[in-house]
């Protein structure tokens, strides 16, 4: 880095710090400030909103004292509250408009107190419920200030708002059981509670305004309304009791002139918390503008005097850097500059001026020096030429034995090391090359016998896995024939199953007719009976008849006729009693046939199940050597993959065999150029040049030349010495 960038960085770093500090402080009252109008909007908000509250809690009051006078009193002035707080809802800004959600039921709540359908608990639960809503909202909007005073006094006017509610709520119950001539239990208990929570929530709220408002007097307002006495009237009279002769009107005049009172010390606290909101926010205002005028100073001023010390800087040492040069340009015949200043640029200017005249008195003597070196050089740089042209050659035996002069006597014996290490690693190298040679045409040879081995093998699980696919799809067609066959044997179970239903239902029926023959038999022997009596009667009238003489003629005729007939029925009956005898045989040997039948029938839909059990086993265990041919199917497909893929991977595991064969015969063939001791190299090229021999009958490859193969440690050891 240089010496600008230096002081550049001196003077920035101290800069962001301060514009750091001086941001932070600007944030800090940019946050101050925001807070601030943040805290006169919802005070405002808020204001609305109690506005709205206020009126909601008049339009309570006068409906209870509409519903307790049974729709006679305050009807006007009902109206006239209705309207205000419609007009006071209609005044709320849109941010805080989603407070007034709980207002929804407003309407049906009115038409509810308008008809006189709620008593007045039911109406003043339904209106206290809305109005807490909203208080509710107006508390979240007055409690969150970070400036110490106006949170105290957000409490405090929180406090306040729930008590002026208490003491709506308790002009509401007082207007309740003042209209009804007595407070019962629940309107006694909601008299009182709302007055106890009235008064603890002052006592808080006096608490809040203590120092900020010391003036504001919260219960100025009570005693002149005259509201403590008929308080204690009630407390005494008790629940049930006759309510204290106090008209509703005079009662709900004086509640509201103590709830008008806490209203007005509500605007009081509003005002002096938009004041002290209006306050801060100038104040804060104020801070912002000075830290920020602070800071935009301070940085100009630092900038300025960061500039000036750069520019002096950049002159001086801008100067010192070309006298510096003139140094290594070998010019000493000049003056440093500032040569003559007390500054620290001039300390460094009577430096250089002391290194000037060194080094042009060392000048003088360098000159001789460098002569004889460069005499002494020339001898020593013609001897290595030409022994390093003897090694360019692939001579080795070119180490230099005749002295060099004393500064160059240690370059003589690192060129002998080097000669001497070379020489050892390349004998090593033509061995190892010996031995490359030797296992890369073992390599060769096993690669290709793997390969031809691996092709064989990938073919035969080809065509195996081709025939366990057919036997599969056949395994599979059989199962789906048994499946078949499993669903006709069920299909002829079920028909099975239904002649036999439909045989029994035979076998009824018959059994029916037989006894229905057997009735008919029954009734012609009553027919028989009847017969044999009816021709004992016309006989014995015939004779009756015979006796009365001419008189009875006629009747012995009747008697005759009657007779006849009688007879004709016997025999009739007879015969047909004949028939349904043969009948009841012949419907008999029926029923004993079909019952056969249904036997028969039984029997064969049990060996149809039994059938029907064995085919499903036979399918289940058909389907399921299909899945497992399926699953060995694939099996020796993905197999067959994995093979193919070897055989692959064989082939060119293979080829770079016979490529490191080449590359062996290659290095050998390049050992060979170096002379070594005066020779060549044991690994001619004519020796390298030879081809591999094939492998003998035991596996065994012939030796690469007349070399006996190296161990591999050997060879290790060589080529890391190398």
């Amino acid at each position: 880095m240089s010496l600008r960038s230096q002081i550049l960085a001196l003077i920035i770093i101290p800069l962001l710090a301060l514009t750091g500090v001086g941001g932070l402080k600007a944030l800090s009252d940019w946050d101050r400030f925001q807070d601030a109008q943040l805290t006169q909007t919802e005070t405002r908000e808020s204001v609305a909103l109690m506005k709205v509250i206020h009126d909601l809690q008049v339009e309570r009051g006068l409906s209870a004292v509409f519903l307790s006078s049974g729709g006679t009193a305050a009807s006007r002035a009902l109206k006239e509250a209705r309207a205000k707080s419609d007009n006071a809802i209609r005044q709320v800004p849109p941010a805080a408009a989603a407070s007034l959600k709980h207002l929804d039921g407003l309407s049906a709540l009115r038409e509810a107190v308008t008809g006189r359908q709620l008593q007045p608990g039911q109406m003043g639960a339904r209106y206290s419920e809305a109005i807490a809503n909203l208080l509710s909202g107006v508390s979240i909007r007055l409690l969150h200030p970070k400036n110490a005073e106006l949170a105290q006094l957000g409490t405090g006017l929180v406090s306040l708002a729930y008590a002026k509610e208490a003491a709506g709520q308790q002009r509401a119950a007082g207007a309740s059981g003042f209209g009804q001539g007595s407070f019962s239990l629940e309107t006694y208990r909601w008299f009182t509670r709302t007055g106890a929570v009235e008064g603890q929530l002052l006592d808080i709220a006096a608490h809040a305004f203590g120092q900020s408002l010391p003036a504001l007097d919260l219960r100025a307002g009570l005693a002149p309304s005259g509201l403590p006495g008929i308080r204690d009237q009630v407390l005494a009279a008790g629940p049930g009791a006759p309510a204290p002769e106090v008209a509703v009107t005079d009662w709900f005049e004086r509640a509201t002139r103590w709830v008008s009172s806490l209203r007005a010390a509500e605007t009081a606290v509003t005002d002096a918390m938009m004041a002290r909101a209006q306050q801060e926010a100038s104040q804060a205002r104020q801070a912002l503008i000075v830290t920020v005028a602070a800071v935009a100073l301070a940085l100009i001023l630092s900038g300025l005097t960061g500039l000036r010390l750069i520019l002096s800087f950049t002159r001086q040492f801008g100067s010192l850097q070309a006298d510096l040069d003139r140094l290594a340009r070998k010019e000493f015949d000049f003056e440093p500059a500032y040569l003559n200043d007390r500054t620290e640029a001039g300390g460094l200017s009577r430096a250089m001026e002391k290194t000037r005249a060194a080094l042009a008195e060392a000048e003088d003597r360098l000159a001789s020096i460098e002569a004889s070196r460069i005499a002494n050089r020339g001898a020593v740089v013609g001897t290595l030429d030409d022994h390093l042209s003897r090694l360019s050659r692939r001579d080795l035996d070119c180490t230099i034995e005749e002295a060099f002069p004393e500064e160059y006597e240690q370059l003589r014996h690192s060129f002998n090391t080097t000669v001497e290490t070379l020489k050892d690693t390349i004998e090593q190298v033509i061995a190892a090359t010996r031995s490359i040679h030797n296992g890369a045409t073992e390599i060769s040879s096993a690669s290709d016998d793997l390969s031809n081995r691996t092709e064989s093998q990938a073919a035969t699980l080809e065509q195996t896995a081709a025939a366990l696919e057919e036997m599969t799809a056949s395994v599979k067609s059989s199962a789906n024939g048994a499946r078949d066959v499993e669903r006709t044997m069920q299909e002829a179970r079920q028909e099975a199953e239904t002649s036999g239903e439909v045989v029994r239902n035979a076998v009824s029926a018959m059994t029916g007719i037989e006894q229905s023959s057997v009735r008919i038999a029954q009734i012609i022997s009553v027919i028989d009976d009847i017969a044999f009596q009816t021709n004992l009667l016309a006989l014995n009238a015939g004779v009756e008849a015979a006796r009365a003489g001419e008189a009875g003629k006629g009747f012995a005729v009747v008697a005759s006729e009657v007779r006849a007939l009688a007879q004709r029925s016997a025999d009739a009956a007879t015969e047909i009693k004949a028939l349904i005898t043969d009948s009841s045989a012949h419907v008999k040997q029926g029923v004993d046939l079909v019952g056969k039948t249904g036997d028969a029938l039984t029997s064969i839909a049990a060996r149809v199940n039994t059938i029907a059990e064995l085919v499903s086993n036979i399918a289940e265990g058909a389907a399921e050597q299909s899945t497992g041919l399926g699953e060995i199917n694939t099996g020796v497909s993905q197999l067959d993959q994995v093979t193919q893929q070897n055989a692959a991977m064989v082939e060119e595991a293979t080829a770079a065999g016979h490529m490191l064969h080449t590359d062996a015969s290659k290095l050998a063939e390049l050992m060979g150029q170096f002379r070594i001791n005066g020779a060549a190299g044991a690994a001619t090229p004519a020796a390298s040049a030879q081809a591999p021999a094939a492998p003998s009958a035991h596996g065994e490859d012939i030796a690469f030349g007349d070399a006996v193969p190296m161990p591999a440690q050997a060879a290790n050891a060589a080529w890391s010495s190398f």
